[in-house]
């Protein structure tokens, strides 16, 4: 295998949380790399503008929330109806919420679970049910984070917890999936330059000191975005289970 191993030509990718950040970088890379998109998300006018900019043909988009969990399964399988069989999916939608676990409320700890745990399970799920396409070998690739096993500092219990809860499910799910020769992996960012960076509610101070943290300095959507094509592509067939940090460094602690 050469250069061809890194290629999506030809394979069905669903990325979920398309409208922004590193799920629309994710989008557009793969799509270069030759794969039909299927976005969703919940902002139609981003979504609409994502893959009316998207190069070569066969993408499309829907709707979906997936703090709706009973939404998510006719969303996967409108993509299968217009596109065929999902090979690869990645799960980018995610939400940070800063607080004290003094004051942190129920309601806001289930917000944060339902966008980054409970909705990549059943957007798994749903990928999954499609055995054509698992018995071909799919892919499904689940954005975590550096804060996951070193959170960037106090109040992030909510974020931090979900995020690490993406691993045991990436590591379990590899395990029940292996079967059908699906491969489960999560690529961890550290600090990237994205509106999810530019919303959290920290100081500019903050930011900047965590960002000095990186040893290669803070990163972009792109490099996240070549990684997941790795995770995606023939290149990484016999690698599952994993969790792939994309962090310039940042988790050493150097």
């Amino acid at each position: 295998m050469g250069r061809e191993a890194f290629s999506l030509e030809g394979k069905h990718v669903v990325v979920v949380g398309a409208s922004s950040g590193l799920g629309r970088a994710t989008a557009l890379r793969c799509a270069e790399a030759g794969a039909r998109i299927s976005a969703c998300a919940r902002r139609q006018d981003r979504l609409a503008d994502l893959v009316a900019g998207l190069p070569g043909g066969g993408h499309g988009y829907r709707l979906l929330d997936v703090k709706e969990s009973e939404a998510v399964a006719p969303v996967f399988d409108g993509f299968v109806a217009d596109r065929g069989p999902i090979d690869g999916l990645v799960y980018s939608a995610g939400v940070n919420i800063i607080r004290p676990l003094n004051v942190l409320s129920p309601a806001v700890l289930d917000d944060v679970y339902a966008v980054n745990l409970r909705g990549a399970a059943f957007c798994c799920k749903a990928a999954t049910a499609n055995t054509r396409a698992a018995r071909q070998g799919q892919s499904l690739v689940l954005i975590s984070s550096l804060a996951a096993s070193r959170p960037a500092g106090p109040c992030m219990v909510p974020y931090a917890a979900t995020k690490a809860g993406l691993h045991g499910l990436v590591r379990a799910m590899a395990i029940e999936y292996a079967r059908l020769k699906v491969r489960v992996n999560a690529v961890a960012p550290g600090p990237i330059l994205t509106e999810l960076w530019d919303s959290a509610e920290m100081t500019a101070d903050r930011k900047e000191e965590i960002c000095r943290a990186a040893l290669l300095g803070a990163g972009g959507a792109d490099d996240v975005a070549y990684a997941c094509i790795y995770c995606l592509s023939s290149a990484s067939r016999w690698v599952t289970g994993s969790v792939l940090a994309v962090d310039g460094g940042a988790g050493l602690g150097a």
